[in-house]
Protein backbone atom coordinates (compact mmCIF):
# COMPACT_ATOMS: atom_id res chain seq x y z
CA UNK A 1 0.00 0.00 0.00
CA UNK A 2 1.33 3.41 -0.85
CA UNK A 3 0.98 5.98 2.13
CA UNK A 4 0.74 9.47 0.54
CA UNK A 5 3.31 11.93 1.36
CA UNK A 6 2.65 14.69 4.21
CA UNK A 7 3.17 17.02 1.10
CA UNK A 8 0.55 16.01 -0.79
CA UNK A 9 -1.94 15.56 2.50
CA UNK A 10 -2.09 19.17 3.38
CA UNK A 11 -2.58 19.81 0.37
CA UNK A 12 -5.50 17.37 0.33
CA UNK A 13 -7.02 18.35 3.19
CA UNK A 14 -7.56 21.81 1.97
CA UNK A 15 -8.90 21.05 -1.05
CA UNK A 16 -11.11 18.36 -0.20
CA UNK A 17 -12.48 20.10 3.22
CA UNK A 18 -15.40 21.93 1.73
CA UNK A 19 -14.63 24.87 4.73
CA UNK A 20 -14.85 28.30 4.37
CA UNK A 21 -11.69 30.30 3.50
CA UNK A 22 -10.13 32.65 5.31
CA UNK A 23 -11.09 36.31 5.32
CA UNK A 24 -9.45 39.38 2.95
CA UNK A 25 -6.05 39.78 3.60
CA UNK A 26 -3.18 41.96 1.97
CA UNK A 27 0.27 40.07 0.90
CA UNK A 28 2.52 43.31 0.37
CA UNK A 29 5.53 43.82 -1.77
CA UNK A 30 8.31 45.59 0.21
CA UNK A 31 7.03 48.79 -1.51
CA UNK A 32 4.34 49.17 0.68
CA UNK A 33 5.67 49.66 3.60
CA UNK A 34 8.63 51.79 1.95
CA UNK A 35 6.60 54.36 0.77
CA UNK A 36 4.16 54.39 4.39
CA UNK A 37 5.59 52.81 7.07
CA UNK A 38 2.44 50.36 8.70
CA UNK A 39 0.32 50.76 5.38
CA UNK A 40 -0.16 47.04 4.97
CA UNK A 41 -1.08 46.15 8.76
CA UNK A 42 -4.26 49.18 8.07
CA UNK A 43 -4.82 47.29 4.90
CA UNK A 44 -4.88 43.87 7.16
CA UNK A 45 -6.98 45.56 9.79
CA UNK A 46 -9.41 48.56 8.93
CA UNK A 47 -9.23 47.51 5.22
CA UNK A 48 -10.26 43.78 6.12
CA UNK A 49 -12.18 44.50 8.57
CA UNK A 50 -15.09 47.09 6.45
CA UNK A 51 -15.37 42.90 4.55
CA UNK A 52 -15.39 40.78 7.70
CA UNK A 53 -17.95 42.93 9.30
CA UNK A 54 -19.75 43.44 6.31
CA UNK A 55 -20.44 39.96 5.05
CA UNK A 56 -20.04 36.51 6.74
CA UNK A 57 -18.12 34.73 3.29
CA UNK A 58 -16.17 38.04 1.65
CA UNK A 59 -13.04 36.50 1.47
CA UNK A 60 -10.00 36.80 -0.80
CA UNK A 61 -5.92 36.81 -0.35
CA UNK A 62 -4.37 39.76 -2.66
CA UNK A 63 -0.73 40.57 -2.90
CA UNK A 64 -0.51 44.22 -3.57
CA UNK A 65 1.83 46.63 -4.96
CA UNK A 66 2.75 50.06 -6.16
CA UNK A 67 3.63 49.70 -9.85
CA UNK A 68 3.21 51.21 -13.34
CA UNK A 69 -0.62 51.22 -14.07
CA UNK A 70 -3.25 53.89 -13.84
CA UNK A 71 -4.90 54.94 -10.33
CA UNK A 72 -5.28 50.75 -9.95
CA UNK A 73 -5.61 47.83 -11.68
CA UNK A 74 -6.52 44.07 -10.75
CA UNK A 75 -4.59 41.20 -12.09
CA UNK A 76 -6.28 37.58 -12.00
CA UNK A 77 -7.41 34.67 -13.64
CA UNK A 78 -11.19 34.17 -14.71
CA UNK A 79 -12.63 31.03 -13.51
CA UNK A 80 -15.79 28.89 -15.21
CA UNK A 81 -18.27 26.58 -12.77
CA UNK A 82 -21.72 25.33 -14.40
CA UNK A 83 -24.83 27.45 -14.05
CA UNK A 84 -26.33 24.89 -12.01
CA UNK A 85 -23.30 25.15 -9.95
CA UNK A 86 -23.32 28.68 -9.59
CA UNK A 87 -27.34 28.45 -8.51
CA UNK A 88 -26.80 25.49 -6.33
CA UNK A 89 -24.21 27.31 -4.24
CA UNK A 90 -25.85 30.58 -4.39
CA UNK A 91 -29.34 28.78 -3.11
CA UNK A 92 -27.25 27.37 -0.65
CA UNK A 93 -26.01 30.88 0.76
CA UNK A 94 -29.78 32.17 0.28
CA UNK A 95 -31.43 29.22 2.15
CA UNK A 96 -29.09 28.96 5.08
CA UNK A 97 -29.16 32.94 5.80
CA UNK A 98 -32.64 34.08 4.69
CA UNK A 99 -30.79 36.51 3.32
CA UNK A 100 -33.49 38.95 0.82
CA UNK A 101 -31.42 40.09 -1.62
CA UNK A 102 -29.89 36.68 -2.45
CA UNK A 103 -33.50 35.17 -2.47
CA UNK A 104 -34.40 38.13 -5.05
CA UNK A 105 -31.44 37.39 -6.93
CA UNK A 106 -32.49 33.33 -7.25
CA UNK A 107 -35.97 34.45 -8.48
CA UNK A 108 -34.99 36.83 -11.38
CA UNK A 109 -31.83 34.44 -12.52
CA UNK A 110 -34.51 31.71 -12.89
CA UNK A 111 -36.92 34.13 -14.86
CA UNK A 112 -34.42 36.50 -16.63
CA UNK A 113 -30.85 34.78 -17.10
CA UNK A 114 -31.90 31.30 -17.37
CA UNK A 115 -33.12 31.56 -20.90
CA UNK A 116 -29.78 32.75 -21.97
CA UNK A 117 -27.51 31.13 -19.91
CA UNK A 118 -28.38 28.03 -18.05
CA UNK A 119 -26.94 25.38 -20.90
CA UNK A 120 -23.39 27.24 -20.14
CA UNK A 121 -21.07 27.85 -17.87
CA UNK A 122 -21.11 31.15 -15.12
CA UNK A 123 -17.23 33.33 -15.07
CA UNK A 124 -16.07 33.70 -11.42
CA UNK A 125 -12.88 35.06 -9.80
CA UNK A 126 -10.70 32.88 -8.12
CA UNK A 127 -12.00 35.07 -4.72
CA UNK A 128 -16.30 34.37 -5.21
CA UNK A 129 -15.36 30.76 -6.26
CA UNK A 130 -13.53 29.93 -2.84
CA UNK A 131 -15.70 31.88 -0.98
CA UNK A 132 -18.78 30.07 -2.42
CA UNK A 133 -16.88 27.05 -1.20
CA UNK A 134 -15.65 25.73 -4.90
CA UNK A 135 -12.49 23.70 -4.73
CA UNK A 136 -9.23 24.13 -7.08
CA UNK A 137 -9.92 28.04 -8.38
CA UNK A 138 -7.27 29.16 -10.16
CA UNK A 139 -5.56 32.13 -8.80
CA UNK A 140 -1.70 33.80 -9.78
CA UNK A 141 1.78 34.10 -8.36
CA UNK A 142 2.64 37.92 -7.85
CA UNK A 143 4.17 37.31 -10.85
CA UNK A 144 1.45 36.01 -12.95
CA UNK A 145 1.31 32.70 -13.31
CA UNK A 146 -1.34 30.31 -12.99
CA UNK A 147 -1.59 28.33 -9.71
CA UNK A 148 -4.13 26.80 -7.27
CA UNK A 149 -5.60 29.72 -5.11
CA UNK A 150 -5.82 29.30 -1.39
CA UNK A 151 -2.43 27.39 -1.44
CA UNK A 152 1.50 28.83 -0.57
CA UNK A 153 2.55 31.57 -3.09
CA UNK A 154 -1.14 31.22 -4.90
CA UNK A 155 -3.39 34.38 -4.86
CA UNK A 156 -6.94 35.24 -5.24
CA UNK A 157 -5.65 38.36 -7.69
CA UNK A 158 -2.24 40.98 -7.84
CA UNK A 159 -3.08 44.23 -7.37
CA UNK A 160 -1.26 47.47 -8.32
CA UNK A 161 -1.47 50.99 -7.43
CA UNK A 162 0.08 53.71 -9.41
CA UNK A 163 3.34 54.19 -8.21
CA UNK A 164 3.43 57.50 -10.69
CA UNK A 165 5.06 60.90 -8.67
CA UNK A 166 2.33 62.95 -11.15
CA UNK A 167 -0.98 61.38 -9.42
CA UNK A 168 -0.77 61.91 -5.65
CA UNK A 169 -2.34 59.52 -3.43
CA UNK A 170 -3.64 60.25 0.10
CA UNK A 171 -3.25 58.19 3.15
CA UNK A 172 -5.68 59.55 5.79
CA UNK A 173 -3.49 61.69 7.36
CA UNK A 174 -3.71 65.57 7.13
CA UNK A 175 -5.90 67.16 4.31
CA UNK A 176 -6.24 65.94 1.15
CA UNK A 177 -4.83 67.61 -1.56
CA UNK A 178 -7.07 68.92 -4.53
CA UNK A 179 -5.45 66.36 -6.86
CA UNK A 180 -5.06 63.22 -4.63
CA UNK A 181 -6.67 60.01 -4.56
CA UNK A 182 -7.85 58.52 -1.50
CA UNK A 183 -5.09 55.13 -1.26
CA UNK A 184 -7.60 53.51 0.93
CA UNK A 185 -10.58 53.64 -1.50
CA UNK A 186 -9.06 52.49 -4.21
CA UNK A 187 -7.61 49.39 -2.57
CA UNK A 188 -10.95 49.15 -1.60
CA UNK A 189 -12.31 49.46 -5.59
CA UNK A 190 -9.74 46.64 -6.83
CA UNK A 191 -10.48 44.45 -3.86
CA UNK A 192 -14.72 44.83 -5.25
CA UNK A 193 -13.36 43.48 -8.17
CA UNK A 194 -11.34 40.90 -7.10
CA UNK A 195 -14.33 39.53 -5.27
CA UNK A 196 -16.15 39.22 -8.01
CA UNK A 197 -17.40 42.93 -9.95
CA UNK A 198 -15.29 41.69 -12.58
CA UNK A 199 -15.90 40.89 -16.38
CA UNK A 200 -14.77 40.11 -19.59
CA UNK A 201 -16.43 42.53 -21.17
CA UNK A 202 -13.80 44.72 -23.18
CA UNK A 203 -14.40 48.69 -23.02
CA UNK A 204 -11.24 49.36 -24.96
CA UNK A 205 -12.11 49.25 -28.31
CA UNK A 206 -14.44 51.40 -30.43
CA UNK A 207 -17.47 48.61 -29.32
CA UNK A 208 -17.66 46.25 -26.86
CA UNK A 209 -16.56 42.80 -26.59
CA UNK A 210 -16.10 39.75 -24.75
CA UNK A 211 -12.52 39.52 -24.44
CA UNK A 212 -12.88 35.95 -23.24
CA UNK A 213 -14.32 35.02 -26.42
CA UNK A 214 -16.99 32.85 -24.87
CA UNK A 215 -20.12 33.13 -24.73
CA UNK A 216 -20.32 32.62 -20.74
CA UNK A 217 -21.37 35.90 -18.82
CA UNK A 218 -19.45 36.72 -15.59
CA UNK A 219 -21.64 36.34 -12.33
CA UNK A 220 -22.35 40.01 -12.10
CA UNK A 221 -23.34 39.96 -15.89
CA UNK A 222 -26.22 38.08 -14.79
CA UNK A 223 -27.67 41.32 -12.88
CA UNK A 224 -27.23 44.37 -15.85
CA UNK A 225 -30.28 45.28 -16.92
CA UNK A 226 -32.00 48.04 -18.70
CA UNK A 227 -35.79 48.16 -17.52
CA UNK A 228 -37.95 46.03 -15.43
CA UNK A 229 -37.53 42.43 -16.65
CA UNK A 230 -35.20 43.52 -19.40
CA UNK A 231 -31.62 41.89 -18.70
CA UNK A 232 -28.92 43.20 -21.08
CA UNK A 233 -27.74 40.00 -22.50
CA UNK A 234 -23.76 39.71 -22.96
CA UNK A 235 -24.29 38.71 -26.45
CA UNK A 236 -26.05 42.31 -27.37
CA UNK A 237 -23.74 44.56 -25.67
CA UNK A 238 -24.71 48.65 -26.36
CA UNK A 239 -23.05 51.56 -25.36
CA UNK A 240 -26.28 52.90 -24.98
CA UNK A 241 -26.45 54.38 -21.02
CA UNK A 242 -28.76 54.05 -18.48
CA UNK A 243 -28.35 50.03 -17.92
CA UNK A 244 -27.83 49.35 -14.15
CA UNK A 245 -27.45 46.70 -11.12
CA UNK A 246 -30.36 45.03 -10.29
CA UNK A 247 -31.20 41.78 -7.89
CA UNK A 248 -34.51 41.73 -8.25
CA UNK A 249 -34.91 41.41 -12.59
CA UNK A 250 -34.96 45.33 -12.90
CA UNK A 251 -37.76 46.24 -10.48
CA UNK A 252 -34.83 47.67 -7.85
CA UNK A 253 -31.94 49.84 -8.74
CA UNK A 254 -29.86 48.05 -6.59
CA UNK A 255 -26.89 50.69 -6.63
CA UNK A 256 -29.25 53.75 -5.64
CA UNK A 257 -29.87 55.38 -8.71
CA UNK A 258 -26.24 54.57 -10.36
CA UNK A 259 -26.01 53.70 -13.95
CA UNK A 260 -23.51 51.34 -15.02
CA UNK A 261 -20.32 52.99 -16.99
CA UNK A 262 -21.54 51.70 -20.55
CA UNK A 263 -18.61 53.63 -22.95
CA UNK A 264 -15.81 52.24 -24.98
CA UNK A 265 -13.37 54.38 -22.68
CA UNK A 266 -11.36 51.68 -21.16
CA UNK A 267 -12.87 51.62 -17.65
CA UNK A 268 -14.43 48.73 -16.41
CA UNK A 269 -17.55 47.55 -17.66
CA UNK A 270 -18.84 47.05 -14.17
CA UNK A 271 -17.92 50.03 -12.91
CA UNK A 272 -20.43 53.01 -12.10
CA UNK A 273 -21.15 56.17 -14.31
CA UNK A 274 -20.47 58.35 -11.65
CA UNK A 275 -19.99 62.59 -12.22
CA UNK A 276 -17.39 64.29 -10.53
CA UNK A 277 -17.76 66.31 -8.24
CA UNK A 278 -20.88 64.70 -7.71
CA UNK A 279 -21.83 61.76 -5.36
CA UNK A 280 -18.67 59.89 -5.67
CA UNK A 281 -18.77 56.05 -5.01
CA UNK A 282 -15.54 52.94 -4.34
CA UNK A 283 -16.89 51.83 -7.90
CA UNK A 284 -16.73 54.62 -9.91
CA UNK A 285 -15.70 54.46 -13.36
CA UNK A 286 -13.09 57.62 -13.50
CA UNK A 287 -12.06 58.85 -9.78
CA UNK A 288 -12.84 62.38 -8.75
CA UNK A 289 -9.38 63.94 -7.35
CA UNK A 290 -9.86 65.89 -3.80
CA UNK A 291 -13.42 64.47 -3.34
CA UNK A 292 -12.95 60.97 -2.04
CA UNK A 293 -11.19 61.56 0.87
CA UNK A 294 -12.12 58.47 3.86
CA UNK A 295 -14.86 57.03 1.28
CA UNK A 296 -15.48 53.45 1.79
CA UNK A 297 -18.33 50.65 1.12
CA UNK A 298 -20.33 51.28 3.83
CA UNK A 299 -20.53 55.03 3.72
CA UNK A 300 -20.80 55.85 0.10
CA UNK A 301 -24.37 54.59 -0.25
CA UNK A 302 -23.97 50.89 -0.17
CA UNK A 303 -24.53 50.18 -3.60
CA UNK A 304 -20.96 47.74 -3.75
CA UNK A 305 -22.76 46.25 -0.91
CA UNK A 306 -25.69 45.20 -2.61
CA UNK A 307 -23.99 43.73 -6.10
CA UNK A 308 -21.84 41.80 -3.68
CA UNK A 309 -24.45 40.51 -1.64
CA UNK A 310 -26.45 39.24 -4.83
CA UNK A 311 -23.10 37.78 -6.61
CA UNK A 312 -23.01 35.02 -2.80
CA UNK A 313 -21.61 37.25 -0.64
CA UNK A 314 -24.32 37.02 2.90
CA UNK A 315 -24.84 40.31 4.55
CA UNK A 316 -23.51 39.81 8.34
CA UNK A 317 -26.66 39.66 10.44
CA UNK A 318 -27.61 42.55 12.56
CA UNK A 319 -26.29 42.07 15.86
CA UNK A 320 -28.80 41.36 18.61
CA UNK A 321 -26.01 39.48 20.83
CA UNK A 322 -22.56 38.80 20.38
CA UNK A 323 -22.28 35.51 22.16
CA UNK A 324 -21.72 32.73 20.16
CA UNK A 325 -24.53 30.57 19.23
CA UNK A 326 -24.28 26.85 17.67
CA UNK A 327 -27.16 26.16 14.78
CA UNK A 328 -29.36 23.37 15.61
CA UNK A 329 -27.90 20.12 14.28
CA UNK A 330 -25.17 22.47 13.63
CA UNK A 331 -22.30 19.68 14.79
CA UNK A 332 -21.57 17.46 11.97
CA UNK A 333 -18.89 15.26 10.96
CA UNK A 334 -16.50 16.88 8.48
CA UNK A 335 -18.38 17.18 5.42
CA UNK A 336 -21.68 15.71 5.73
CA UNK A 337 -24.87 16.28 7.43
CA UNK A 338 -24.66 13.51 9.76
CA UNK A 339 -24.52 14.65 13.56
CA UNK A 340 -22.31 11.15 14.55
CA UNK A 341 -19.01 11.88 15.01
CA UNK A 342 -15.77 9.56 16.33
CA UNK A 343 -12.88 10.73 18.98
CA UNK A 344 -9.84 12.59 17.13
CA UNK A 345 -12.13 13.01 13.51
CA UNK A 346 -12.85 15.93 11.65
CA UNK A 347 -15.84 17.62 12.98
CA UNK A 348 -17.49 20.81 11.50
CA UNK A 349 -19.46 23.56 13.38
CA UNK A 350 -22.08 26.05 12.26
CA UNK A 351 -23.62 28.58 13.94
CA UNK A 352 -23.04 32.57 14.28
CA UNK A 353 -20.91 34.81 16.39
CA UNK A 354 -18.63 31.99 16.78
CA UNK A 355 -15.52 34.00 16.34
CA UNK A 356 -14.66 37.54 15.58
CA UNK A 357 -11.73 36.77 12.92
CA UNK A 358 -11.67 34.07 9.95
CA UNK A 359 -8.49 31.98 9.66
CA UNK A 360 -6.88 28.37 10.00
CA UNK A 361 -4.03 28.05 12.30
CA UNK A 362 -0.54 28.31 11.65
CA UNK A 363 1.45 25.67 11.70
CA UNK A 364 4.43 27.07 12.06
CA UNK A 365 3.96 29.11 15.01
CA UNK A 366 0.67 27.48 16.60
CA UNK A 367 1.72 23.65 16.25
CA UNK A 368 4.15 23.49 19.05
CA UNK A 369 6.27 20.21 19.72
CA UNK A 370 3.52 18.18 17.43
CA UNK A 371 1.07 19.37 19.75
CA UNK A 372 -1.95 20.71 17.70
CA UNK A 373 -3.61 23.90 19.07
CA UNK A 374 -6.84 23.97 21.25
CA UNK A 375 -7.57 28.21 20.70
CA UNK A 376 -7.08 30.31 17.93
CA UNK A 377 -7.66 33.71 18.62
CA UNK A 378 -9.38 32.88 21.86
CA UNK A 379 -11.65 30.88 20.69
CA UNK A 380 -12.32 27.10 22.09
CA UNK A 381 -14.80 24.07 21.68
CA UNK A 382 -15.50 21.39 24.30
CA UNK A 383 -17.02 18.35 23.41
CA UNK A 384 -18.24 16.37 26.39
CA UNK A 385 -16.34 19.45 28.52
CA UNK A 386 -12.91 18.01 26.73
CA UNK A 387 -11.00 20.50 24.67
CA UNK A 388 -11.22 20.26 20.49
CA UNK A 389 -7.97 20.61 18.45
CA UNK A 390 -9.04 23.96 16.32
CA UNK A 391 -8.07 23.84 12.78
CA UNK A 392 -10.25 26.42 11.48
CA UNK A 393 -12.30 29.78 12.78
CA UNK A 394 -14.84 32.43 11.20
CA UNK A 395 -18.09 33.74 12.63
CA UNK A 396 -20.18 31.18 10.89
CA UNK A 397 -17.79 28.24 10.85
CA UNK A 398 -15.16 26.28 13.17
CA UNK A 399 -13.69 23.12 12.58
CA UNK A 400 -12.08 20.81 14.95
CA UNK A 401 -10.27 17.67 15.62
CA UNK A 402 -12.10 16.06 18.63
CA UNK A 403 -10.63 15.03 21.32
CA UNK A 404 -10.01 11.82 22.42
CA UNK A 405 -12.96 10.40 24.68
CA UNK A 406 -13.60 7.14 25.48
CA UNK A 407 -17.41 7.99 26.17
CA UNK A 408 -20.61 6.99 23.64
CA UNK A 409 -24.23 8.36 23.18
CA UNK A 410 -25.69 11.93 23.51
CA UNK A 411 -22.43 14.66 24.03
CA UNK A 412 -22.75 18.09 24.55
CA UNK A 413 -20.98 20.71 22.64
CA UNK A 414 -20.26 24.04 23.33
CA UNK A 415 -17.73 27.15 21.64
CA UNK A 416 -16.57 29.83 23.81
CA UNK A 417 -14.82 33.17 22.78
CA UNK A 418 -14.52 36.52 24.14
CA UNK A 419 -17.64 37.60 24.08
CA UNK A 420 -19.14 34.38 26.06
CA UNK A 421 -19.78 30.50 25.98
CA UNK A 422 -22.43 29.44 23.50
CA UNK A 423 -25.54 27.40 24.95
CA UNK A 424 -25.26 23.48 24.24
CA UNK A 425 -25.99 22.18 21.36
CA UNK A 426 -25.49 18.01 21.24
CA UNK A 427 -24.23 15.10 19.12
CA UNK A 428 -24.10 11.85 19.26
CA UNK A 429 -20.52 10.17 20.03
CA UNK A 430 -19.54 7.03 18.67
CA UNK A 431 -16.79 4.37 18.08
CA UNK A 432 -16.70 5.13 14.66
CA UNK A 433 -18.65 8.08 12.33
CA UNK A 434 -17.23 7.54 8.91
CA UNK A 435 -17.04 10.14 5.84
CA UNK A 436 -15.73 10.63 3.28
CA UNK A 437 -13.61 13.68 1.70
CA UNK A 438 -15.12 14.89 -1.32
CA UNK A 439 -14.01 17.49 -4.06
CA UNK A 440 -17.72 18.92 -4.27
CA UNK A 441 -19.80 16.71 -2.13
CA UNK A 442 -20.11 14.27 -4.95
CA UNK A 443 -17.07 13.19 -6.00
CA UNK A 444 -14.52 12.12 -3.30
CA UNK A 445 -11.46 13.31 -3.10
CA UNK A 446 -8.67 11.03 -4.06
CA UNK A 447 -5.60 10.61 -5.75
CA UNK A 448 -4.60 7.79 -8.96
CA UNK A 449 -1.07 7.00 -8.33
CA UNK A 450 -0.39 5.40 -11.85
CA UNK A 451 -2.08 8.09 -14.13
CA UNK A 452 -0.88 10.62 -16.59
CA UNK A 453 0.88 11.81 -13.40
CA UNK A 454 0.11 15.60 -13.87
CA UNK A 455 1.01 16.51 -10.34
CA UNK A 456 4.20 16.22 -9.59
CA UNK A 457 5.35 15.06 -12.66
CA UNK A 458 8.97 13.35 -13.30
CA UNK A 459 9.31 13.10 -9.25
CA UNK A 460 8.81 9.81 -7.21
CA UNK A 461 5.49 11.30 -6.11
CA UNK A 462 3.77 12.15 -9.12
CA UNK A 463 -0.61 11.39 -9.32
CA UNK A 464 -3.31 12.74 -10.27
CA UNK A 465 -6.54 14.05 -8.69
CA UNK A 466 -9.40 11.16 -9.06
CA UNK A 467 -12.64 12.94 -10.62
CA UNK A 468 -15.01 13.26 -13.76
CA UNK A 469 -12.66 14.05 -16.93
CA UNK A 470 -12.82 17.98 -17.64
CA UNK A 471 -15.32 18.83 -14.71
CA UNK A 472 -13.26 20.71 -12.48
CA UNK A 473 -11.86 23.72 -13.09
CA UNK A 474 -8.74 22.30 -12.25
CA UNK A 475 -7.07 18.79 -13.64
CA UNK A 476 -8.34 15.46 -12.61
CA UNK A 477 -9.04 11.87 -14.01
CA UNK A 478 -11.48 9.58 -14.17
CA UNK A 479 -10.17 5.87 -12.85
CA UNK A 480 -9.74 2.97 -15.05
CA UNK A 481 -10.90 -0.34 -14.29
CA UNK A 482 -8.12 -1.93 -12.48
CA UNK A 483 -6.82 1.27 -11.25
CA UNK A 484 -5.54 1.32 -7.71
CA UNK A 485 -6.76 4.58 -5.94
CA UNK A 486 -6.48 6.26 -2.72
CA UNK A 487 -9.12 7.53 -0.81
CA UNK A 488 -9.50 10.12 1.92
CA UNK A 489 -11.39 9.87 5.18
CA UNK A 490 -11.81 10.76 9.04
CA UNK A 491 -13.71 8.73 11.62
CA UNK A 492 -12.81 5.12 10.80
CA UNK A 493 -12.03 3.73 14.07
CA UNK A 494 -9.11 3.05 16.60
CA UNK A 495 -5.60 2.32 14.92
CA UNK A 496 -3.06 0.30 16.42
CA UNK A 497 -0.76 1.63 17.63
CA UNK A 498 -2.90 4.18 18.80
CA UNK A 499 -2.83 7.32 17.55
CA UNK A 500 -4.10 10.00 20.00
CA UNK A 501 -6.30 13.26 18.71
CA UNK A 502 -4.26 16.67 18.83
CA UNK A 503 -0.55 14.82 18.08
CA UNK A 504 1.00 15.51 14.16
CA UNK A 505 0.99 12.30 13.07
CA UNK A 506 4.73 11.43 11.95
CA UNK A 507 4.17 7.29 10.72
CA UNK A 508 0.94 5.86 9.32
CA UNK A 509 -0.89 3.47 11.46
CA UNK A 510 -2.97 0.89 10.70
CA UNK A 511 -7.16 0.66 11.84
CA UNK A 512 -7.98 -1.84 14.01
CA UNK A 513 -11.06 -3.18 11.74
CA UNK A 514 -10.70 -3.46 7.98
CA UNK A 515 -12.83 -1.45 5.71
CA UNK A 516 -15.47 -2.71 3.48
CA UNK A 517 -15.95 -0.66 0.33
CA UNK A 518 -18.45 -0.81 -2.11
CA UNK A 519 -18.14 0.76 -5.68
CA UNK A 520 -21.16 0.32 -7.75
CA UNK A 521 -22.26 -2.30 -5.47
CA UNK A 522 -19.22 -4.36 -6.02
CA UNK A 523 -17.43 -5.11 -2.63
CA UNK A 524 -14.18 -5.52 -1.00
CA UNK A 525 -12.24 -5.27 2.15
CA UNK A 526 -9.00 -3.06 2.46
CA UNK A 527 -7.11 -1.89 5.48
CA UNK A 528 -7.12 1.83 6.02
CA UNK A 529 -4.43 3.75 8.00
CA UNK A 530 -4.37 6.84 9.81
CA UNK A 531 -2.10 9.17 8.21
CA UNK A 532 -2.01 12.25 9.24
CA UNK A 533 -4.11 14.26 12.29
CA UNK A 534 -7.71 12.62 12.19
CA UNK A 535 -6.87 11.77 7.96
CA UNK A 536 -7.73 8.39 7.31
CA UNK A 537 -6.75 6.65 3.93
CA UNK A 538 -7.13 3.40 2.25
CA UNK A 539 -6.53 1.90 -1.03
CA UNK A 540 -9.13 0.53 -3.01
CA UNK A 541 -8.99 -1.26 -6.74
CA UNK A 542 -12.15 0.02 -9.52
CA UNK A 543 -13.52 -3.51 -9.76
CA UNK A 544 -13.50 -5.03 -13.51
CA UNK A 545 -17.05 -5.74 -13.42
CA UNK A 546 -18.83 -1.85 -12.90
CA UNK A 547 -20.40 0.00 -15.87
CA UNK A 548 -18.44 3.03 -17.34
CA UNK A 549 -19.25 6.34 -15.79
CA UNK A 550 -20.62 7.95 -11.79
CA UNK A 551 -20.41 4.46 -9.60
CA UNK A 552 -22.22 4.87 -6.16
CA UNK A 553 -19.19 4.80 -3.75
CA UNK A 554 -19.86 3.82 0.09
CA UNK A 555 -17.56 2.65 3.04
CA UNK A 556 -18.69 0.56 5.83
CA UNK A 557 -16.51 0.18 8.87
CA UNK A 558 -18.14 -2.16 12.12
CA UNK A 559 -21.30 -2.12 10.30
CA UNK A 560 -21.27 1.86 10.23
CA UNK A 561 -21.49 3.11 6.71
CA UNK A 562 -20.99 6.57 4.51
CA UNK A 563 -23.84 9.27 4.04
CA UNK A 564 -25.31 8.36 0.45
CA UNK A 565 -24.41 10.30 -2.26
CA UNK A 566 -21.27 9.75 -3.17
CA UNK A 567 -19.92 8.77 -6.38
CA UNK A 568 -16.76 7.46 -8.18
CA UNK A 569 -16.26 8.15 -12.30
CA UNK A 570 -14.62 5.34 -14.23
CA UNK A 571 -13.46 4.84 -17.55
Amino acid sequence: MRLTTPLFLGACLALTSGLARAAVSYTCDASIDVRVPGLCNTLNTTIADLYSKTFTNASAQIFITFGATGLGSSAQYLNYVTWAQYLTALNGRATASGNAVQKAALTALATYAAPLYSNGNVEITAALGRSLGFAGMTGSTKTGDACNAGTSGCYDAVVTITKDPNTPLYFRTGTEAPDAYDFFGTVEHETNEVLGISSCIDTTGTVLTNSCNRSAPAAIDLFRYSAVGKIVAISSLSTVPGTYFSYDGGITNGANGIAYNTLSNGSDYHDFAGVCPGKQHIQDAEGCPGKDANMDITNDGGAEINTLNALGYTLVPAVISNVPAVSTGGVVAHGTGSTTIQSGSWVDIYGTNLSATSRFWNADTEIINGNLPTSLDGVTVKINNKLAYVYYISPGQINVQAPDDSATGTVNVTVTNANGTSTSTTATLQSVGPALFTLDGKYPAGVIPVSTGFYFAGTPFAYDLLGPNGFFPFNTQAAKKGDIVELFATGFGSASPAVPAGKVVTVPSKTTSPVTVLIGGVSQTVDAYIVGAGVFQFNVTIPQNVASGDNTLRAIVNGVQTVAGTVITVK
